[in-house]
């Protein structure tokens, strides 16, 4: 056993032998202390070869904090040996669940924990690590870092068993002590890893009595136990926790190389006559720089550790400990006087960014978005749908619950406000004042995730966001802005249910955490994001409206012009459409606001953003209130009405996409003249596919305005759906049968233009080939050059027509044709293989001249010429 000078004087004064009063209880308690750390140091002995990264955490870490306590405490500070059984009682636990065995149920346990399995999914895909890699082991080592304080609180009524008995087996054997002091231990154990106001909250009130074995005045006050431990184990950087010879023997690198290092070279926190804690060490070279700036940091958070205790103890009206802060942390500069740097010359710069808010307002505002208001709208509406979708994830919500509503309301006659409320699972006061504010962090794609919403990650649950910068774009709206929210289920560390943050003056104020206004309170869980509204920005979203409408007017009258086959009602039908949409853009005041007409805008404009969401979207303007979209509509819409919502008039039908598993993820058709359909992800907008018609779902947009994406459908898909729109659709254009050919190009489709001919397809191109010797072949599409004849150039292709020369055939070029938003699981057809493989069964063998100029056609008697492939049969 450890000697009681080994364990320090605070071991020495309460626990340790003496020849006071009360002696027969010290050695009660300390000689099932003694057993209790026997039982540990037998637990935590493998922590060593299961975390090798890890620096010490063994007993002799255990063993140490007593000595680290006594010098932040302070030799006179007031504590009786019943705290003290405590105190060392939650040293002992408090990092004792790193290994395996405090898990009675080994590895497998910890494969069941929602961390591991949110972890998998987040980090490895949903994909379980090889057992034994490096890939477990890693994810073993941050599971058991996320697990180990709360089990912790559960460690001394867990129970072992010998093989071979039914005898349990406690860390803690003595019944007594155990009862009355082993959940308070436990939790004492767990609390290192709170924030210290949770500490502070929990325990402020938690004064224990002593069991009738013990003095009565021997009361434990939990507090000042939970702070000693805490301030004691942060404190705890020496070379005791990273041993030279241990360190050569792991070699661990990364992080955990740096961790060692500036360890290895710091002596014992001792405390100074001015009540700070002096760290001090030896040199450290150029190389060893990163570790320095290591142990400055955690000097740092140290201090702060220190500080938290003091202040909070003082609140509660709790002694305070000797030591308040650390020595030399003000700069780096002060503490390179304690832990020297060798060669070089710590100094306080680094990368900064002065104007913060300069950065926000351009890079996540109008110079990110451009001058489009509606595209903050989109960010709102996008953060509201994926709330939502977590909380029916969740199993809070059924599978098409939950709702989304924008509600626009007079605020005076410069302004409106613009309100987003959603019913989804809300923020607790860390992501509202943290991670919502955090510019450039996403809580979907955090390791704050696993923490916030245990077993989210591993539900797959998939958010359109994933950049955290969206929500900064509302500013873009307007200066004056409040986040109201109510978390789903209260967070642990929240003490309301309700939170608001208020923005007075943009990102350039500070905002304002408070208790919501009664008009602010949300009767269900979810957030509602309020933001004054300019005027110039509601006229502008309005004639963006009307401008997208004035667009429709004019496709609908190509459409009804170059569309004999459309029925005599649709004809009526979109006639009458046209009309009633004539005229001005349609100006916002707070005296039209409460209309059919505005609620009908709103929800125009709101569908327009976010045309298949999966969550039902409500529009109100003043007392009006029109549903602008219902979860999943866009599957069962009739064509006119889904294309009416995209802007967009088609004669050709709509044509289902669909997976192999029967997953619909689009409803195309061809355009008629210049067009484009929408890809929309998660629900909302975020790119086009011309030369399409209608809607397609995308994968996860890759650019930051999420306006560029490429289709979700897989090449089976595609092939499918070319073959049922060539069904529906029998008589298309050369140019439309082309798109359907690259898309699925074991259709054997009339894609090639033949002089003087109607286009033929491979097929008949074989026949061809069959009765001749010679096929001259061009590759590309035909455009006019610089040096063609003036008339030709002058008037364009189509302008003239050319007297094409002898027997050509012409093979379009789809390679940089094709829409890019088909993706790579299109590839253009190769009809250069396609030309030549019918060739082979037509002739057999054949010679290629590569590349021969060649008079393919004339313009008014001057020849065009091009590069084309020349083939002759082979007898």
């Amino acid at each position: 056993m450890t000697t009681n000078y080994e364990l320090g004087p605070l071991w020495v004064r309460t626990l340790g032998p003496s020849s006071g009063p009360n002696e027969e209880a010290r050695t009660y308690l300390r000689t099932h202390f003694k057993g209790f750390r026997e039982r540990v140091a037998g637990l935590v002995a493998t922590l060593g070869a299961e975390l090798p990264g890890l620096t010490v955490h063994d007993i002799t870490h255990l063993d140490a904090l007593w000595r680290v306590a006594d010098q932040i405490a302070g030799g006179d500070y007031p504590i009786n040996p019943a705290e003290a059984f405590v105190l060392g009682g939650a040293f002992l636990l408090h990092d004792a669940a790193h290994v395996l065995a405090a898990y009675p149920g080994g590895l497998a346990q910890i494969k069941e924990s929602l961390y591991w399995r949110d972890l998998i999914a987040q980090r490895y895909d949903g994909l379980e690590p090889i057992p034994g890699s490096e890939g477990e082991k890693s994810a073993l080592f941050q599971t058991l870092r996320h697990l180990h304080a709360e089990q912790a609180h559960r460690l001394p009524h867990i129970e072992w068993r010998a093989p071979g008995t039914d005898h349990p087996l406690f860390l803690l054997e003595n019944f007594e002590l155990r009862q009355h002091y082993g959940d308070l231990i436990g939790q004492i154990a767990s609390s290192h890893h709170w924030s210290p106001h949770r500490v502070a909250n929990t325990f402020c009130d938690r004064i224990v009595t002593s069991p009738a074995s013990l003095p009565t005045e021997w009361q434990v006050d939990a507090m000042k136990v939970a702070f000693l431990l805490r301030t004691a184990d942060a404190a705890h950087i020496d070379e005791q926790r990273a041993p030279w010879f241990l360190f050569a023997l792991r070699s661990p690198d990364g992080i955990s190389q740096n961790h060692w290092k500036f360890q290895a070279k710091l002596g014992q926190p001792v405390s100074t006559p001015e009540g700070e804690l002096n760290l001090s060490g030896s040199p450290f070279s150029i190389d060893d720089r990163e570790a320095w700036w290591l142990a400055f940091d955690s000097a740092k958070m140290i201090d702060a550790e220190l500080r938290s205790a003091r202040a909070l103890m003082q609140d509660e009206r709790r002694a305070v400990f000797a030591v308040s802060g650390v020595q030399g942390v003000q700069s780096p500069e002060t503490f390179a006087r304690h832990v020297p740097a060798a060669g070089w010359q710590p100094v306080g710069v680094a990368a900064r960014i002065d104007d913060v808010p300069r950065v926000i307002e351009m890079l996540g505002g109008s110079k990110l978005y451009g001058e489009d208001p509606a595209m903050a709208l989109r960010e709102l509406l996008q953060n509201a749908i994926d709330a939502v979708r977590a909380l029916r994830a969740l199993g809070g919500l059924g599978e098409c619950e939950g709702q989304v509503i924008v509600s626009v309301d007079p605020c005076d006659s410069e302004s409106f406000w613009l309100k987003v409320t959603d019913t989804g699972i809300g923020m607790s006061r860390t992501v509202l004042t943290t991670v919502l504010l955090d510019f450039g962090q996403s809580l979907w794609k955090s390791d704050r995730l696993r923490d916030e919403w245990p077993g989210l990650a591993s539900l797959k649950f998939d958010a359109a966001g994933q950049f955290g910068i969206g929500f900064f774009s509302v500013f873009m709206l307007g200066d004056c802005v409040t986040v109201s929210t109510r978390r789903q289920s209260r967070h642990e560390s929240d003490t309301s249910d309700h939170l608001a943050l208020s923005f007075h003056s943009g990102v350039r104020g500070r905002p304002t955490l408070r208790e919501p206004l009664a008009l602010e309170r949300l009767s269900r869980p979810g957030t509602q994001i309020s933001v004054r509204m300019r005027t110039d920005v509601c006229r502008k979203l309005m004639e963006q409206l009307h401008s997208r409408t004035k667009q429709f007017e004019q496709d609908l009258t190509i459409n009804l012009a170059f569309s004999p086959s459309l029925q005599p009602e649709q004809r009526r039908a979109l006639l009458a459409e046209r009309e009633e949409r004539r005229g001005k853009p349609w100006q916002m005041t707070e005296h039209n606001l409460d209309s059919d007409v505005a609620a009908a805008h709103w929800a125009r404009l709101v569908a327009w953003l976010c045309p298949a969401s999966d969550v039902t979207i409500e529009v109100r303007s003043g007392s009006r209130k029109q549903r602008a979209v219902t979860a999943q509509d866009w599957l069962a819409l009739q064509d006119p009405n889904l294309l009416q919502r995209l802007f967009i008039h088609a004669s050709t039908p709509l044509v289902p996409l669909i997976e192999p598993d029967g997953s619909c993820v689009g409803r195309l058709g061809l355009a008629t003249h210049h067009g484009e359909a929408t890809l929309v992800y998660g629900g909302v907008r975020c790119g086009k596919l011309e030369r399409f018609t209608g809607i397609a779902l995308a994968q996860r947009p890759l650019d930051l305005r999420r306006q560029e994406a490429v289709t979700l459908a897989s090449p089976t898909a595609w092939k499918a759906w070319a073959k049922s729109t060539l069904q529906v659709s029998p008589r298309l254009d050369t140019d439309r049968l082309r798109l359907l050919h690259a898309v699925c190009p074991d259709l054997d489709l009339p894609v090639i233009l033949v002089a003087n001919r109607e286009p033929i397809d491979f097929g008949q191109c074989e026949a061809l080939a069959r009765n001749r010797d010679k096929v001259v072949a061009v590759f590309g599409e035909l455009h006019a050059m610089a040096w063609d004849p003036p008339e030709w150039l002058y008037r364009g292709f189509g302008g003239v027509i050319p007297e094409f020369q002898g027997d050509l055939w012409f093979f379009p070029s789809l390679e940089n044709n094709l829409p890019k938003a088909l993706g790579p699981s299109v590839p253009a057809p190769n009809y250069k293989e396609m030309l030549e493989c019918r060739l082979l069964s037509a002739w057999g063998k054949y010679n290629l001249a590569e590349k021969v100029d060649t008079i393919i056609a004339h313009v008014s008697g001057k020849p065009i010429i091009r590069e084309a492939y020349v083939y002759t049969r082979t007898s």
